[in-house]
């Protein structure tokens, strides 16, 4: 029975796909422990105990940003380093997944090729900086989109398998609704078949400029009353501005924080404004839903713009640079959309062809070769 250690990563990105790959791993009769680090640990490891699986919390270090730090790092990283080769130790593991991030740096410079190999998984379209830096020493680099520029593998086989996803969108994409059935999800949120659902977010950390850029085409979108709905989660409680807007505008719209049951919003939704982060991207494939896509400025390597560049070049979206679009731009190619749905359409039947809905039994199936593999060699 194989032990694989999985490095998550901090944030719910890494986790939730790392969770997946943990559960499918173990149900198919192999041991696993993920390595958990950063601000969410505690919240991370109680998911993890739920689902009767093992963790362990390990330090991390950041790049340092101002010259205390950088005097400090080189010890932080020793110590780090010496704690995580301790908890390789006491697990003695056959192979080592990353899922990038800060977190993953530690664990990946120290596993060493006569503990097992390393598997990388990479999310998004210009890998990240983690996974850069250990590409040439990984053993198999998963991807869930194709890389904008392949030379970022080193040599590396890779393989593209998709994003794990969350049970219940796969099955919400397994069984789309009928028409009353959708009438009636409509319905219950206070909006009308009769018109076309625009699903807006910007997730955890880009939802205010997307939802203020939506409030400031309203003016220009209220002749469209008629034929436009919007289905917004703001990322806040705080949203009397907008609720008006939406009433000056006469806009129907269902406007909240947010919705644990995000594939409810992508079943009543006939278009998406959103991010353009790796999650997202692989969900809205999933559902093969017509996108708007504004990468967010501040992603680290921009790595949203080249996820939205790959899909545009492909047809499979509309790339609207933040830099660049104005209310009037947005409400010209909601516009365009309305009056023309067949075109956004092929770009939705497009995106599908990105859609992995098999994607985390297909990397285990993957790691486990490897793993194999690497217990036939001599």
């Amino acid at each position: 029975m194989s032990h694989l250690i999985i490095c998550s990563g901090g944030t719910g990105g890494h986790f939730y796909p790392a969770l997946a790959l943990a559960r499918e791993f173990s149900s198919r009769g192999g041991r696993v422990t993920l390595l958990l680090s950063g601000q969410q640990a505690l919240e991370q490891e109680e998911a993890v105990l739920q689902c009767g699986l093992s963790c362990r919390e390990i330090p991390s270090v950041r790049v340092p940003r101002t010259l205390g730090q950088l005097l400090l790092f080189p010890f932080r990283f020793l110590s780090c380093c010496l704690r995580v080769r301790r908890v390789f130790r006491e697990l003695s593991g056959d192979g080592l997944l990353s899922m990038g991030s800060f977190t993953a740096v530690v664990p990946c410079f120290c596993w060493s090729r006569q503990s097992g190999p390393l598997i990388l998984h990479e999310g998004n379209t210009y890998m990240g900086q983690a996974n850069r830096l250990f590409a040439r020493k990984a053993d198999l680099i998963l991807l869930s989109l194709p890389l904008s520029n392949e030379g970022q593998l080193k040599g590396s086989s890779s393989r593209v398998v998709g994003m794990p996803l969350r049970e219940a969108l796969l099955e919400a994409a397994r069984n789309p609704l009928g028409g009353a059935e959708r009438e009636a999800l409509l319905e219950s949120m206070g909006l009308s078949s009769r018109k076309r659902t625009l699903l807006v977010f910007g997730g955890s950390q880009g939802a205010r400029a997307i939802i203020r850029l939506v409030q400031e085409a309203l003016p220009l979108l209220a002749k469209r009353a008629d034929a436009l709905q919007l289905i917004c989660l703001t990322g806040t409680e705080d949203n009397g501005t907008l609720e008006e807007a939406c009433r000056e505008a006469g806009i129907a719209a269902r406007i909240c924080r947010a919705d644990s049951r995000i594939q409810r919003c992508y079943q009543a939704a006939d278009g998406v404004l959103c991010r353009a982060g790796a999650s997202s991207l692989c969900e809205l494939a999933l559902f093969r839903k017509p996108a708007f896509l504004i990468p967010l400025p501040s992603a680290k390597d921009n790595h949203q713009y080249w996820n939205a560049k790959t899909l545009a070049d492909s047809g499979a979206a509309i790339l609207l640079p933040q830099s660049s679009t104005t209310p009037e731009v947005l409400s010209q190619s909601l516009g365009e959309w309305l009056d023309a749905p067949q075109a956004m359409e092929e770009a939705a039947r497009r995106l599908g062809d990105f859609a992995h809905p098999q994607a985390t039994a297909q990397a285990i199936d993957a790691i486990q070769e490897v793993l194999e593999a690497a217990a036939r060699r001599p």
